[in-house]
């Protein structure tokens, strides 16, 4: 009796240490989330194509992560002209480091129609993305603990 209730009491120790820690990281990564910075860096023309009129590019952020906790990005948004929707735009697991900078590069595509619509490239004032970022941080090395935020708040638009 006395060997099964030590056991059991083991037991729970533990799970509330590891659910107290779960708790604990999943705060932090949402603090580390709310500090980041991000900003676009630059667009870099992957390729061109005349016929049919399509534009390949990939737009370079910076993430700053004053946290000491390093994490993986993934972005799925939009991409508008104003209020014309561009192009989805996706970037799959892509490291965030801990208190540095890293970059995260998406790849987005303008196809003829909307080429042609937007008459070229544009004022890159009116461009604005919409859509969300995951950050997901391995608990233990094996429990993913994942936080959103919204696109346009983190990159300032």
């Amino acid at each position: 009796m006395s060997r099964t209730r030590n056991v059991t009491i083991v037991v729970i120790i533990v799970a509330v240490a590891i659910g107290g820690g779960y708790y604990y990281m999943q705060s932090q990564l949402s603090a580390a989330l709310d500090h980041i910075d991000v900003r676009l860096e630059g667009v870099e023309v992957r390729g061109f194509s005349l016929t049919p009129p399509e534009a390949n590019l990939t737009l370079n952020y910076l993430v700053n992560n004053t946290s000491g906790l390093g994490f993986m990005v993934s972005v799925n948004g939009q991409l508008y002209y104003e209020d014309t929707l561009i192009t989805p735009i996706t970037g799959k697991n892509q490291q965030v480091k801990a208190m540095g900078v890293s970059s995260v590069d998406v790849n987005v595509s303008f196809t003829s129609s909307i080429i042609q619509t937007l008459g070229g490239i544009g004022d890159r004032s009116k461009y604005h993305i919409e859509g969300e970022l995951k950050a997901t941080y391995m608990f233990l090395g094996v429990v993913p603990i994942t936080i959103s935020r919204d696109l346009s708040t983190l990159t300032g638009q």
